[in-house]
C-alpha cells in the first residue's frame, strides 16, 4: 500500500512541474453536442453573449428561434407579444462576434468561424405560444440531428418553449410510427436526446412530450433563476448570490468588465441605455421606461438578467462536469429524478454550505465568483489579441484517477497535479461536495501540501458507501480562474 502512495505522490510532484497538454478541445466528435432554442428575449441576450464565448468547447449544431408564453410572433395579423424577431442573432449578436473572432481565434483555435455558426440559425416555431403545428426550418434540422448516425447525445436547450423541440419530435413520431422499426427508433432518440430546459415556457412539455416520449431526459432547471434570472422588484438592498459574492451584480463590475468592447457592449443590464433589437415594450434599458415597467429597476448597470445560463452551464468543460449524471455537481448545479416515466429532473433546492448548514440556493450560488471572473477573462479575450495578455484557465488533475477503494478508518492519500498555460501561481484545495457521496457525514480532508491530502474514511463508513472529494485551483490572474477534478472514495 504504502508503496503505492509513495509513487503517486513523486508523480504529482514531477508532474507539478512539467508543461500540460492544452486542456482545449479541437476535435468536434469529442466535443458535446448541443441545439439552442431560444425566443430571444433580453435575458436570452445576455444569456448568448456569454454562451458564444464557450464554442471553443461544445459543438453547438443549431441556433433556432421559437415562442414562447411571454414572446411570439404571431399569425401575420399582428397578434404578436413582445416578438423580437428574426434577425437580432444574425444582425446584432453574431456581427459583433464576427469583429472580435480574430482575437478569440487566437485564445483558441478551437472557436467556430462566424460562418459556421451563421449556418446553424433557424427559424422554428415562431407563430403563438406552444404553436406547434407544422414542420419549420429549426424543427426540421432537430429531426435530423437526431435521426443522423452521430452517436453523441445531443443536448436541446429549451430557452424559450419546448414547441420546436416537441414538433420536431411529432414528426418522427408520424413518420416512422407506422414502422416495424418504430420501437428500434423510438429508443434510439430516447437515449440520444437530453432536453436541458430553464423553465417550460409553453405547455408541449406536459401535452405532447412527456405522454409520447416519457424515457427522454428532461431537466427543468428554472430553481437556477434564483441565481440568474431576471434582478428586479427588490429594491437597491436587493443582495443577489452569497453576500461574498454580491459584487459581481452590481454595475460597479459589470460596466467596466462586461460591458466592455465591441462583443461585450451587447450585453445587457440594468438601465444601461440600450434597446433590444424589436422589442416595443423594452423597459430595461432607460429609467422613464423601467419606472412604469412591471420589474422595477435596480441601480444603473446592474445585473438584469441570464435565465437560460442555466441549461448550458451543466455542459461548460470545468474538470468536474458530467452532464450524463445530474446527480453531480458543477457550475450548473445539481439536480435529481422527479419522476422516472416521464424521467424528469428538477434541481435541488438546498446544499451544505461551508459552515455545515443547508442553504436554498447555493446549489448554483456556491460557484458565483469562478462563472463570473471566467466570463470576464473571455469578454477580455475578445479585446486582447495576444494570447500571452491573456488569461487561461489551469488544468488540475488527481493522479489517482476517479476512484479509489478503501475500508473504514483507513487513510487514503491523494495526489493531484496542476498547471497553468500562463505560468501564474495557482492556489489548490481540497474539499468534500458531501451531496455528491452517499456516506450521509462530514469527513476530514488534510491537505500536505503540493497538491496533496488525505482522508480518514470514517468508521461508521458501510460498504458501497462512496465520498466525493474536490481538487479545485484557482490561479492568481487578474479575473482568477478555476478548474477542479473530482475523485469518488468507494467504501469497501
Amino acid at each position: 500500500m504504502w508503496s503505492t502512495v509513495r509513487r503517486l505522490l513523486m508523480l504529482g510532484l514531477i508532474a507539478s512541474t512539467l508543461p500540460a497538454a492544452s486542456g482545449n478541445v479541437t476535435n468536434k466528435s469529442t466535443k458535446l453536442r448541443t441545439v439552442i432554442t431560444t425566443d430571444m428575449e433580453q435575458d436570452d441576450l445576455a444569456s448568448l453573449i456569454r454562451y458564444l464565448l464557450y464554442t471553443n468547447e461544445l459543438d453547438t449544431q443549431g441556433i433556432i428561434y421559437t415562442s414562447s408564453v411571454y414572446h411570439w410572433a404571431g399569425n401575420g395579423n399582428g397578434t404578436s407579444l413582445r416578438w423580437t424577431g428574426t434577425r437580432t442573432i444574425e444582425d446584432n449578436v453574431l456581427k459583433a462576434y464576427a469583429e472580435v473572432y480574430p482575437n478569440l481565434r487566437r485564445h483558441d483555435p478551437s472557436y467556430p468561424t462566424p460562418k459556421e455558426l451563421l449556418s446553424t440559425v433557424k427559424i422554428g416555431n415562431i407563430d403563438f405560444e406552444g404553436e406547434m403545428d407544422h414542420d419549420t426550418d429549426g424543427s426540421d434540422l432537430i429531426q435530423a440531428l437526431l435521426l443522423d448516425d452521430d452517436p453523441r447525445t445531443l443536448y436541446l436547450q429549451a430557452w424559450g418553449g419546448t414547441n420546436t423541440i416537441a414538433r420536431a419530435l411529432k414528426s418522427i413520431e408520424e413518420r416512422y410510427s407506422g414502422s416495424r422499426k418504430w420501437a428500434r427508433t423510438k429508443e434510439t432518440i430516447s437515449r440520444k436526446a437530453v432536453i436541458m430546459a430553464s423553465g417550460f415556457q409553453d405547455t408541449t412539455y406536459v401535452d405532447y412530450i412527456a405522454p409520447h416520449w416519457p424515457h427522454i431526459r428532461v431537466e427543468e432547471m428554472s430553481a437556477g433563476y434564483d441565481t440568474w434570472g431576471f434582478n428586479c422588484n427588490k429594491g437597491q438592498g436587493n443582495v443577489r448570490g452569497l453576500p461574498d459574492d454580491h459584487l459581481y451584480f452590481t454595475g460597479d463590475w459589470i460596466k467596466p468588465n462586461i460591458e466592455m468592447g465591441p462583443y461585450g457592449k451587447l450585453y445587457r443590464a440594468w438601465l444601461d441605455g440600450q434597446s433590444m433589437p424589436g422589442d416595443p415594450l423594452d423597459i430595461f434599458g432607460n429609467a422613464t421606461k423601467a419606472a412604469s415597467g412591471w420589474c422595477k429597476p435596480l441601480g444603473s448597470y446592474d445585473f438584469l438578467s441570464e435565465g437560460d445560463n442555466v441549461a448550458f452551464n451543466p455542459l461548460l468543460t470545468t474538470g468536474i462536469q458530467d452532464p450524463t449524471n445530474p446527480n453531480l455537481g458543477g457550475w450548473g448545479g445539481r439536480a435529481k429524478q422527479n419522476t422516472t416515466s416521464p424521467d424528469l429532473w428538477v434541481m435541488v433546492d438546498s446544499e451544505t454550505n461551508r459552515n455545515g448548514t443547508k442553504t436554498d440556493g447555493y446549489t448554483t450560488n456556491r460557484w458565483i465568483a469562478a462563472v463570473q471572473n471566467d466570463f470576464a477573462a473571455r469578454i477580455q479575450w475578445t479585446v486582447t489579441p495576444q494570447y500571452r495578455n491573456g488569461n487561461h484557465a489551469p488544468s488540475v488533475h488527481i493522479l489517482n484517477g476517479s476512484t479509489v477503494k478503501g475500508r473504514p478508518g483507513m487513510t487514503v492519500t491523494l495526489a493531484g497535479a496542476v498547471h497553468d498555460p500562463d505560468d501564474d501561481k495557482v492556489n489548490s484545495s481540497w474539499w468534500q461536495y458531501v451531496e455528491e457521496g452517499t456516506y450521509p457525514g462530514a469527513v476530514t480532508v488534510t491537505e500536505h501540501g503540493r497538491n496533496q491530502a488525505s482522508v480518514v474514511i470514517p468508521a461508521n463508513a458501510e460498504p458501497g458507501q462512496t465520498i466525493s472529494i474536490i481538487l479545485q485551483g484557482t490561479d492568481d490572474g487578474y479575473f482568477p480562474l478555476t478548474r477542479y477534478d473530482r475523485v469518488l472514495i468507494q467504501v469497501m
